[in-house]
C-alpha cells in the first residue's frame, strides 16, 4: 500500500462541524465530557485511546499523526504518554531543545481510516493525512490547517518541556486489559481551547467485565 500510494494533502476548509461548540481560555474545561475509567486498575480516567495527536514539524513543517495515550489530569491538563522514539515525541522534541512548548491537538473520535493511519508510524516527513486521502479515494477535509473538521471532540494545547513540567501517568491496560508498565513521569499537555460536536461521542473499549454497560 505505502508504495502504491500517492499522496492526496488535506483540504482546508473555512468551518465544520467540529466549530458547532468551541471554549477558550479558563473555559477550556476538559472535565465537561463524562471520560470513563477503562480498567479497574488504570492511573485515571483516559479521553484518549483511540485518537490521533497532531504536531507540525518545526523545520520543513509537515503535519504528523500519531496515536497516544491521553489521561486527564484536571480540568486543563492531560498527560500524553508517547513511546520513545515515536515521531510525536522527535517533533516535540526539537521544540523544547529550543526551549519552547510544542504545539498540539488531540483528535478524539476520529474517523477509523485516520486512526488506522495514525498507528502505522509513516517514513519521516510523510503525513499521515496524505496517506488517508488515498485510501478513502478523497482529501481529508481539515479546519485550521491541522484539525479534522469532522471530528467529535479536540483538545488544543501545548506541551512543555518534561524538564519544566511533567506529571505520572498510567498504569493503563490497553486494549486488551493487559499491563504492559506501570506509573511513570510523563510529559503534559496545557489546553488551549476545547472544540466538540453536538452531542460528542468518544470511541473507547472498556473492560466490560470490570465495568458492565450498565455502569455507564
Amino acid at each position: 500500500l505505502l508504495k502504491s500510494a500517492t499522496s492526496v494533502p488535506p483540504v482546508l476548509q473555512h468551518d465544520g462541524p467540529i466549530q458547532e461548540n468551541i471554549f477558550t481560555g479558563k473555559d477550556a474545561n476538559v472535565l465537561r465530557f463524562p471520560v470513563p475509567k477503562l480498567h479497574r486498575d488504570d492511573g485515571g480516567r483516559y479521553l484518549g485511546t483511540a485518537d490521533a495527536v497532531i504536531t507540525r514539524d518545526p523545520d520543513a513543517g509537515w503535519v504528523n499523526l500519531g496515536t497516544a495515550r491521553v489521561q486527564v489530569l484536571d480540568e486543563q491538563r492531560v498527560s500524553l504518554y508517547v513511546s520513545p522514539g515515536k515521531q510525536t515525541r522527535l517533533i516535540a522534541q526539537k521544540y523544547w531543545d529550543q526551549g519552547k512548548s510544542c504545539p498540539v491537538a488531540v483528535i478524539c473520535g476520529i474517523d477509523p481510516v485516520l486512526f488506522a493511519v495514525a498507528g502505522l508510524g509513516l517514513p519521516w516527513g510523510a503525513s499521515e493525512y496524505d496517506l488517508a486521502g488515498h485510501i478513502q479515494k478523497s482529501p481529508v477535509k481539515v479546519v485550521k490547517e491541522e484539525m479534522t473538521a469532522s471530528s467529535e471532540i479536540v483538545l488544543e494545547g501545548e506541551i512543555p518541556p518534561p524538564d519544566v513540567e511533567s506529571e505520572m501517568e498510567g498504569p493503563f491496560g490497553e486494549w486488551t486489559g493487559y499491563y504492559a508498565s506501570g506509573t511513570r513521569p510523563s510529559p503534559l499537555i496545557r489546553v488551549k481551547a476545547v472544540y466538540h460536536k453536538d452531542d460528542p461521542i468518544l470511541t473507547v473499549l472498556p473492560d466490560f467485565k470490570t465495568y458492565p454497560l450498565s455502569s455507564y
